[in-house]
């Protein structure tokens, strides 16, 4: 596969990874309005739907990390870029001793 080939799989992966966040975050919205309707309907008390926005406000999150932060790589391209670096560092090694 080209490098042409291989950026538009990652960029494909990518953009893949922001449409699935903005489903689940509509998802997210659609289902804490709901549970907050039906909570404050039949019973005004313990607003346990509270409970529910925050635990699944945690999935969000990394969710959105994954997305737009890491670009859908995550540690995969952290790691990448740490042997890029590592490459690097010991071609001018090599470069160093040969002089």
């Amino acid at each position: 596969m080209s490098n042409e080939g291989k950026t538009y799989e990652e960029a494909k992966k990518i953009a893949q990874g922001k449409v699935s966040f903005i489903r689940h975050f509509i998802t997210y919205l659609a289902v804490i309005i709901v549970l907050a309707v039906i909570n404050n309907v039949t019973s005004r008390g313990h607003q346990w739907w509270l409970w529910v926005a925050g635990f699944w406000g945690i999935g969000i999150l990394f969710n959105f990390l994954s997305a737009f932060v890491f670009k859908g790589g995550g540690l995969k391209n952290l790691e990448e870029e740490f042997i890029k670096k590592e490459m690097g560092e010991t071609e001018h090694e090599s470069d160093d001793t040969g002089k």
